[in-house]
């Protein structure tokens, strides 16, 4: 009997959380106007089939948060979990912030640490009636005859999602690091090549040159970067290790270490892994170790960083940025700082 009750005040205890849960999401094709999403009561909006989630989120490693959208599916654990689009990418987030879709058809976000208005989608003007998180991730704007008015698809951040277009009008740009924005970019040239750059002026890789003109890129779901006219025909294609493989995940990222990968979802390990990359050779893309250290590989055939002279421990003088197999990693509070090795700092960075 002891057991049975035991039983019984668990799963209420169960039941009682899972209704908390849905309380604060909200899975639908259509979220209203006034609608809001908080840091304080962790709310969310969800896609209806569950894969992607559009709120506040942190490591639990990080005290603050990211704003935007991330790919929650069942099958992923929580640290294998990304985010895959965010409005304000290089903003610290306190834990009183909080979005709303406005009256006004305006998606804000208010920044608590400030008192501010910290990001808005700038359609008060274009008669929006309600939002929506679709199946691909992507988070909509729509008016009365449910046209697209706005969509996160326009404005990426470092990834691109299987179905997503990116053209001359866009561009990806690598997840800050040290608290301090990216140089690193990936964006569509006029002549419809895609290309990788550092700070805007050098140019470090490219895909293949094409007589066409107004391409757009897409991420497919059988593993493939492709290049397609207006028509949408395939003009230019590369293809990744497990090209055509079933696989249920794939996303494009620039990658803060300056490099362009497609990744493919590994169920039997439950991670990501990396089937295609830009530069095969990661010290041929720039100022991998920093505009003075020297890329090296060691014996493992990882890349790894040196310094040209002996490092200097006074901080008057002139010293490599990126220390002997180290590199310095800031936590967001931008003041704690560990020492991690290459690989250690990248694995941390990308997450």
């Amino acid at each position: 009997m002891p057991e049975l009750v035991e039983h019984l005040r668990k799963s209420r205890l169960l039941l009682c959380i899972f209704v908390a849960f849905l309380l604060n999401t909200l899975a639908t094709s259509d979220i209203p106007l006034g609608s809001k999403i908080s840091v304080a009561d962790k709310t969310i909006w969800i896609s209806p089939n569950g894969d992607f989630a559009f709120g506040f989120f942190n490591r639990s490693d990080q005290p603050n948060y990211s704003f935007g959208i991330r790919l929650i599916s069942k099958s992923f654990p929580l640290d294998q979990q990304l985010l895959v689009w965010s409005a304000a990418a290089d903003l610290i987030i306190g834990n009183n912030s909080y979005a709303q879709l406005t009256q006004d058809g305006e998606l804000v976000l208010f920044d608590s640490l400030k008192g501010v208005t910290a990001w808005t989608s700038k359609t008060r003007q274009l008669s929006v009636v309600s939002a929506a998180l679709n199946d691909n991730g992507n988070l909509v704007l729509l008016n009365q005859e449910k046209h697209i008015v706005w969509q996160s698809f326009d404005t990426p951040s470092d990834i691109l999602l299987p179905g997503q277009s990116f053209s001359t009008l866009q561009t990806l740009r690598a997840a800050s690091k040290n608290c301090v924005s990216s140089y690193y970019t990936l964006f569509m040239s006029a002549s419809s090549q895609l290309q990788l750059q550092w700070e805007s002026h050098v140019t470090y890789w490219r895909s293949g040159s094409l007589s066409s003109s107004n391409l757009s890129a897409f991420i497919t779901s059988d593993g493939a970067l492709q290049l397609r006219d207006q028509s949408l025909k395939p003009v230019w294609s590369l293809y990744s290790q497990d090209h055509n493989d079933s696989i249920s995940y794939r996303f494009l990222r620039l990658d803060v270490d300056g490099n362009l990968r497609l990744y493919s979802w590994v169920e039997d390990s439950k991670s990501w892994r990396s089937v295609w990359q830009a530069v095969e050779n990661q010290c041929d893309v720039f100022a991998t170790c920093g505009q003075r250290g020297i890329c090296v590989f060691n014996e493992s055939g990882s890349p790894d960083c040196e310094c040209p002279f002996k490092q200097q421990t006074n901080e008057s003088t002139s010293r490599c940025f990126i220390p002997n197999n180290r590199c310095f990693l800031l936590v967001p509070t931008c003041f704690i700082i560990s020492i991690l090795s290459y690989m250690e700092c990248t694995h941390q960075l990308m997450m």
